[in-house]
């Protein structure tokens, strides 16, 4: 199957094939994905519909028939990016070869009607249940046939539309009332690392409809009757995202997440093994599990979350398959187990992507979340002593209501004592309908852009520092890029090892003995000496290379 493969066939409700069919007047798609790893999920979910349908996919949106900008809605810059971003693909139906441009992603899910109204450039904006229509609805667009401008779930009434007026951005609180089911803590369970968890909706409380099943289920499973994994579509690079489960039952207070990304809902093991095997077969060398909340995985399913580990496991003995690495791991909610399976398995990167928000009590607290630097402190350490080499990402807010000079100086400290490798630093902004949108002691958010960029500062020296440590260590180090000057002479080799996650961690530059860029291939492991760093990416020198 070629680099671009997707499944090649469509199947019919009574398991037989059909024939690929072209969408009338596309010839071309390009899908500009803004936000997280699930996004990117979602959109080779996107192509591999329209691959299916015979549209071919492209990288450039400037050369495209049909533009999808899959948008992110998580924070303030992100919203804002959104538009800026549909606002320039909506300029190419002028300046390129664009005959219609569709908003989805988060924000078309969250405000179409809001979207509609201050971007009527845009041809229609699709919710997550219009996903599995898009090629009927490009193809509506396209021939000039009625359709459905606004695809999605109407929102709660809004008492004004979004602004277009850039670059500040201007959207209205939602009306909508909070979840109104009350917060549990559930048992404690003795294997939890850090004896506590966190409060989140109740497992009886009800969904938003009768079934629990949403269309971008659906899509996780198309074709139902057929191979039971995404239709999606694999550029062929060394790695690509798994996605093991949507929605989320936590109850942070900052996070608007589980209003429109529903209840949490987990992917069957089997129907993982599936598509990691696909995954795997197209080329991807390395798999990153990816969902809102991780460590939620298999709570909804026969066995709960004690069959993490052997999830884990599973996936990791998937054949050719080199490095599996887990991503937005809640520490409320990490075991003992998975904390071993994770630290001492050998095609499991012993990478902890922590989501710790904050360290200061009071303000974890507020956040409707648990732990604070001490607890979290212990659990750094506690991995540390399964696997001294371990590597730690987490995120931060700054200037969350009530946040203190004190609580500041407290994530300072533990920034230094726990030396993480990777940190991501955000002022909060706040999110319509949030309990903390209407929380007392809101701080200036040009005193939380200052608290951003003095954390920032000190964690780039912590950082560095960290890369430092790895001089003098081999790695094992997949092959990702190969950069050539004009004259096409191989100027650069760029990998990862278990060091580095994709799209936001560093890079390793691969060098000869003499110095010189190495010419390997693409999706090529080869064992190399860590020889400099420069900031925090890593010059490696290398030795040999799996065959």
């Amino acid at each position: 199957m070629d680099a671009d493969a997707t499944l090649p066939v469509a199947v019919s409700p009574t398991g037989g094939t059909a024939p690929l069919t072209r969408a009338a007047g596309a010839s071309s798609v390009a899908i500009v994905t803004l936000g997280c790893g699930r996004n990117e999920v979602d959109s080779d979910q996107l192509a591999g519909l329209f691959h299916r349908e015979g549209v071919d996919i492209v990288d450039d949106p400037a050369t495209a028939d049909v533009v999808l900008v899959n948008t992110c809605t998580f924070i303030a810059p992100a919203k804002q990016e959104s538009i800026d971003t549909v606002l320039e693909a909506c300029d190419l139906k002028g300046e390129g070869t664009a005959r219609a441009v569709l908003v989805v992603g988060c924000m078309a899910e969250r405000y179409p009607d809001e979207l509609a109204e201050a971007i009527p450039e845009a041809d229609a904006i699709v919710g997550f249940d219009g996903y599995g229509r898009l090629p009927q609805l490009v193809d509506d667009v396209l021939s000039g046939r009625p359709y459905e401008r606004v695809a999605a779930r109407a929102p709660a009434p809004q008492d004004a539309p979004l602004r277009r007026g850039l670059p500040l951005l201007s959207i209205t609180p939602t009306t909508a009332e909070p979840p109104t089911e009350t917060a549990v803590v559930p048992e404690l369970d003795p294997t939890l690392a850090l004896g506590l968890e966190a409060t989140e909706l109740p497992p009886e409380a009800a969904r938003p409809t009768a079934d629990p099943r949403t269309a971008q289920d659906d899509l996780d499973r198309v074709p139902a009757t057929g191979p039971r994994f995404p239709v999606r579509r694999h550029d062929g690079r060394p790695w690509a995202y798994l996605k093991l489960a949507s929605g989320c039952d936590r109850l942070c207070t900052f996070c608007a997440i589980p209003s429109f990304r529903g209840r949490f809902r987990s992917r069957p093991l089997d129907e993982l093994v599936a598509e990691a095997s696909w995954l795997v077969d197209q080329g991807a060398r390395e798999l990153v599990l990816v969902s809102e909340n991780t460590t939620s995985w298999g709570k909804d399913l026969d066995g709960g979350r004690d069959g993490q580990s052997a999830m884990v496991e599973t996936l990791a003995d998937v054949d050719g398959l080199e490095r599996l690495r887990l991503m937005y791991l809640q520490p409320a909610e990490l075991t003992v187990p998975l904390l071993e399976t994770i630290a001492g398995h050998p095609k499991v990167a012993s990478y902890f992507d922590l989501s710790l928000q904050h360290v200061s009590g009071p303000v974890v607290r507020r956040m409707a979340r648990s732990g604070d630097h001490v607890r979290f402190g212990a659990l750094i350490e506690r991995i540390r002593d399964l696997d001294p080499h371990a590597v730690f990402r987490s995120n931060f807010i700054l200037g969350f209501p009530g946040e203190t000079e004190q609580d500041v100086r407290i994530l300072e400290d533990f920034l230094v004592e726990q030396q993480l490798d990777w940190v991501g630093l955000f002022a909060y902004s706040p999110e319509d309908g949030t309990p903390a949108e209407r929380m007392p002691d809101q701080v200036d958010p040009a005193e939380a852009a200052d608290r951003v960029e003095r954390l920032a500062e000190l964690q780039e020296r912590v950082a560095d520092a960290a890369a430092r440590r790895f001089v003098g260590r081999e790695l094992e180090i997949t092959v990702e890029e190969l950069h050539t000057d004009e004259d096409d002479e191989l100027e650069l080799t760029v990998g990862r090892s278990y060091r580095e996650a994709p799209d936001t961690d560093g890079e390793v530059q691969l060098v000869s003995p003499e110095g010189f860029a190495v010419d390997l291939p693409l999706g090529r492991t080869v064992t190399a000496e860590v020889v400099d760093a420069v900031g925090v990416d890593l010059v490696a020198r290398v030795h040999r290379a799996r065959a």
